[in-house]
């Protein structure tokens, strides 16, 4: 039998966009394989994965999305229930089919799920199929979630006065994990927050894995090699990203082919007259909000920076903007000076020479794609993963700069903003450092997922532990360890 992967990413751009890349990239390697996505998004997105296929399931919201759900909580809850039920509808309508026609169409034979989505390993179990976790956060944030879970990784205490600086206690360096204060680690493990599920999802993704258990990353060796060795120790964790679209050539647009928002291209247009790296990208993502004393304190900074600036703002956050006490921004606006759109396409914005820096909440897919394009970060980390990746950028890897919190204020206070935005643009002796260190790891970055890279020899590893898997139907998948022991190839 041959294989055949179903891959079930979460539905918000963030989780889609690596898992479809991921999905493209597997079905690549001539193995078979289906993304799912929800009724809603196969009706309004048109999804692209090809040469994977695509097959929609419900997640309870068919109509209206995650938009028409009345909370977060309410959304996941109907998912799980929904999307139990579809899912396992899906794979055993594909069993029962493949058995009448002979076999010609193939069967599931894995699933790789993101791993925020705990209610899939049951459903995988309950229908005969293994299922392999995919990480779309970080690998360093991931060992937090599963170190801090286990109780091995301890959180230090609040430094005295609330103070954010980073000179307060810091935790004891831990498998690959290096020594952080408390302002660094990601928020569910300080707090669960406004959205308790996604906390606790977090903190239990990795609960039953086993050393031989596959776990992937979106990541790659270079970037995170000490951290991957240290879950080493507890999974078979490989890392296979940057899970980017990275053209080897000019060819047009760049595009994942999951837009779940709509880009408005006049942002390239207007690109297009702006002199080799003087423009500052300002984009916090799908999904965060920063609120109205945020939002100002950003635009205070952006215009003192005295930058051209393309800003995102999504048309959900666009009442926050302070036009009523700032006619400075309409004014840059006016002049050319600055661009503000509900959406853009990112990776075009990103690899156009006119881009000096990316102002950005550093969410996983940001920072992946600013490395792989070779564009130096200003990293604002609000939440969840972002401070702990907004350590790595400025600490481990010198791509950019680290915006401080101001404690009291709770918020990056404009001084902060035109701080970072003038000691990356070219003022400062950090500016070469960090647009440099950006383009030596855009060349790794793109080295590993090229033929013959780190990320693509462990996605042939990966390929073999499918084909494999599928040739021992109804075997136990959980004693098949692609080693090269004769127990293993016994196994086969």
């Amino acid at each position: 039998m041959a294989p055949h992967v179903l891959v079930m990413p979460f539905p918000g751009q963030g989780h889609m966009n690596p898992m479809v890349q991921f999905a493209k990239r597997l079905a690549s390697k001539g193995v078979a394989t289906t993304l799912v996505v929800t009724r809603f998004i196969a009706r309004t997105s048109g999804v692209d994965a090809r040469p994977a296929m695509v097959e929609a399931i419900s997640d309870g919201h068919d109509e209206g999305g995650f938009a028409s759900a009345a909370s977060v909580s309410e959304y996941l809850e109907k998912q799980v229930a929904a999307g139990s039920a579809s899912l396992a509808a899906l794979i055993e309508a594909r069993a029962s089919s493949a058995a009448a026609d002979g076999g010609r169409r193939a069967p599931f034979t894995c699933v790789v799920y993101d791993s925020f989505e705990t209610w899939v390993p049951p459903v995988a179990r309950r229908t005969g199929l293994p299922a392999v976790p995919f990480s779309t956060q970080s690998c360093a944030v991931s060992a937090v979630y599963y170190h801090f879970s286990k109780g091995r990784l301890a959180v230090p205490p609040p430094a005295a006065g609330a103070r954010d600086d980073g000179e307060g206690p810091r935790s004891e360096a831990f498998q690959g994990l290096p020594e952080m204060d408390r302002s660094e680690f990601p928020s569910f493990v300080l707090d669960h927050g406004p959205f308790p599920m996604i906390a606790e999802n977090a903190l239990k993704q990795f609960a039953d894995e086993g050393k031989d258990d596959w776990v992937l990353f979106n990541s790659f060796e270079d970037l995170e090699s000490e951290v991957l060795a240290g879950l080493g120790n507890y999974m078979k964790a490989r890392a296979i990203g940057p899970c980017v679209p990275l053209p080897a050539a000019d060819t047009g647009r760049i595009t994942y082919g999951a837009n779940l928002l709509n880009p408005e291209d006049a942002c390239i247009k207007w690109l297009d007259t702006k002199a080799a790296a003087s423009v500052a990208y300002v984009s916090f993502g799908s999904f965060a909000s920063l609120g109205a004393a945020q939002t100002e304190e950003l635009a205070r900074g952006l215009l003192a920076a005295g930058k051209a600036f393309l800003w995102v703002v999504r048309a959900s956050e666009e009442h926050q903007l302070p036009r009523h006490r700032l006619p400075g921004l309409d004014e840059a606006t006016a002049s050319g000076a600055a661009m503000i759109v509900r959406w853009c396409p990112q990776l075009d914005v990103l690899s156009h020479p006119a881009v000096g820096c990316f102002v950005t909440h550093c969410g996983w897919n940001s920072t992946l794609e600013a490395l792989s394009f070779g564009v130096p970060m200003v990293a604002l980390g609000l939440w969840t993963d972002q401070p702990t990746n907004a350590r790595y950028v400025e600490r481990a890897w010198g791509a950019g700069v680290r915006a401080r919190r101001d404690a009291a204020a709770g918020v990056f206070l404009r001084g902060e903003v035109e701080r970072c935005v003038r000691a990356v643009m070219g003022e400062g002796e950090r500016a070469p450092a960090a647009r440099e260190a950006a383009g030596r790891w855009r060349d790794k970055a793109r080295a590993a997922a090229a033929p013959g890279g780190s990320s693509d020899r462990n996605l042939d590893e990966f390929v073999e532990f499918l084909r494999a898997g599928a040739a021992a139907a109804g075997k136990n998948w959980k004693a098949l360890v692609l080693d090269g022991s004769e127990a293993a190839g016994s196994e086969m």
